[in-house]
């Protein structure tokens, strides 16, 4: 009976995790941030090379940490 209870609470904790985070915030955050959010990728790079500027622009937008 403890299995079961622990499946079930694990289960349930899964369930709004999928429902709520990968579906509302995951997206939501993507577009807050733009196209910031590929900063380390090869995308990112191919498109401040195509842009001169650009990166000083969204690096002016960035808040100092």
């Amino acid at each position: 009976m403890f299995l079961v209870q622990l499946a079930f609470i694990v289960a349930f904790g899964v369930l709004p995790d999928t429902v709520l985070v990968r579906s509302l915030l995951v997206p939501a955050l993507a577009y807050d941030i733009g196209p910031r959010i590929w900063w380390p990728s090869k995308l990112a790079r191919q498109e401040f090379e195509e842009r001169p500027g650009r990166a000083e622009a969204l690096l002016a937008e960035t808040p100092a940490r």
